[in-house]
C-alpha cells in the first residue's frame, strides 16, 4: 500500500510539472494583443448600409458560425471513432 501511494505522488508531481511546462510554453508563444482596425471599418461600412442588408449580414454570420461549428464537431467525432 505504501508503494502505491508513492507511485501516485510521483505521477501527480510529474503531471503537475508537465502542465506547468505547457502553460509556460503557451504563455511564451501566445501572440501579443492586436488592435484590429478592420472591426471599426466593417462597423462603419455596415452602418452605412440599409437595414435589410444589415439583417442579411447578421444572418450570414450565424450561418457561417453554424457551418464552422458543425465541421469542427464532425472532425472531432471522426477522430474519436478512430481511437
Amino acid at each position: 500500500m505504501n508503494r502505491t501511494s508513492a507511485r501516485a505522488r510521483l505521477t501527480f508531481k510529474s503531471l503537475r510539472t508537465l502542465i506547468t511546462a505547457i502553460l509556460f510554453a503557451a504563455s511564451l508563444t501566445s501572440p501579443l494583443p492586436a488592435h484590429p482596425q478592420g472591426c471599426t471599418q466593417c462597423q462603419d461600412n455596415t452602418a452605412a448600409t440599409p437595414p435589410k442588408t444589415q439583417a442579411a449580414y447578421r444572418h450570414a454570420i450565424i450561418l457561417l458560425t453554424a457551418t464552422a461549428s458543425s465541421v469542427f464537431l464532425g472532425a472531432l467525432v471522426l477522430l474519436k471513432r478512430q481511437r
